[in-house]
């Protein structure tokens, strides 16, 4: 799939030149536009734990949920010339936000349900950002429609921490709630080289558009860390595949300003990782490292609404 991506992107290039030419003269876009909107976001973060052994069953799943937390977006776009623009954007959470993390044992091989199994409603979303930097050559680019091809790079970062909670060990043989001190701690970082499609159409004083993203070189980094029993888990993936839909509405109070409502998609797909555990043994600290031995994946949605000038 990654070499008809881009085996498409190549031979869609010289199109690019070529519509460029035809629509010089037709397309009466502004040069520089800027974007403030506000939103909420939601989602859903994981890992997972890997036997070292041959075909690595599932050991663990730990599950991060969040919604409606509070987020401010910017972003700020340049039509170079006329087949090419480009383009920065990025969000931030304005404060923490409640979530729900849950910790999932299978222990038993013959067991096919969780064995073991914790849950932390006091689980906070510390804090999430995103930037993003891209271009966009345009195949068609006319004074009510634009159709191009997409390329950036992404980074998106998310943490969390949980205290308290309850916990059913042992298929129920041992149960209890633990004391409501700080239990576990949460990050991943997601860096994302994309391609893509985007493009957009207006009617009057009504535009709508819509952009979607690949990737299959995403790399992301996560850190879990257990304080109760001193345990630090390190896990990295490449080459991981990612993607992302986006679709717009907007409508224009003047010839250069416009509101408009946004919802975007994102999707980064499970995939092993190579993970290093960090320990302190009655005060000795000692490290080890397995293959393959964590999992990780995330999916999230953003919704804004927010306004838009053209200068």
């Amino acid at each position: 799939m990654k070499k008809g991506t881009i085996t498409i992107v190549a031979l869609s290039l010289p199109l690019i030149f070529s519509a460029a030419v035809k629509s010089e003269e037709s397309a009466d876009w502004e040069q520089v536009s800027a974007g403030i909107n506000l939103g909420t976001l939601g989602g859903l973060i994981r890992e997972r734990a890997y036997d070292s052994d041959p075909g690595g069953r599932k050991l663990s799943q730990l599950d991060w949920q969040y919604r409606n937390a509070a987020i401010v977006q910017g972003s700020l776009e340049w039509d170079a010339i006329s087949w090419l623009s480009l383009g920065a954007s990025g969000w931030t959470t304005l404060a923490r936000k409640g979530g729900l993390s849950d910790n999932y044992d299978w222990l038993l091989d013959s067991q096919k349900t969780w064995t073991h199994h914790s849950t932390h409603p006091n689980t906070r979303l510390t804090f999430a950002n995103q930037w993003d930097l891209h271009l966009m050559g345009w195949i068609v680019n006319e004074p009510t429609w634009r159709l191009g091809l997409l390329a950036g790079y992404q980074q998106g970062r998310f943490s969390f921490n949980a205290h308290g909670g309850s916990f059913n060990y042992g298929n129920g043989a041992c149960t209890g709630v633990f004391p409501d001190i700080k239990i576990g701690g949460y990050k991943q970082q997601y860096d994302v080289p994309y391609i893509g499609l985007t493009g957009l159409y207006r009617y009057q004083n009504f535009e709508v558009g819509s952009s979607f993203k690949y990737s299959g070189w995403a790399r992301a980094e996560a850190t879990d860390v257990h304080y109760l029993h001193g345990l630090i888990f390190t896990d990295k993936t490449r080459n991981q595949d990612f993607f992302a839909l986006s679709a717009n509405l907007g409508y224009y109070l003047t010839k250069n300003m416009k509101v408009y409502l946004e919802g975007t998609w994102n999707r980064t797909t499970n995939k092993k990782a190579n993970t290093t555990v960090t320990f302190d043994d009655n005060g000795t600290p000692g490290r080890v490292s397995f293959k393959d031995g964590a999992g990780i994946e995330s999916y999230s949605f953003l919704t804004t609404a927010g306004l838009k000038y053209s200068f």
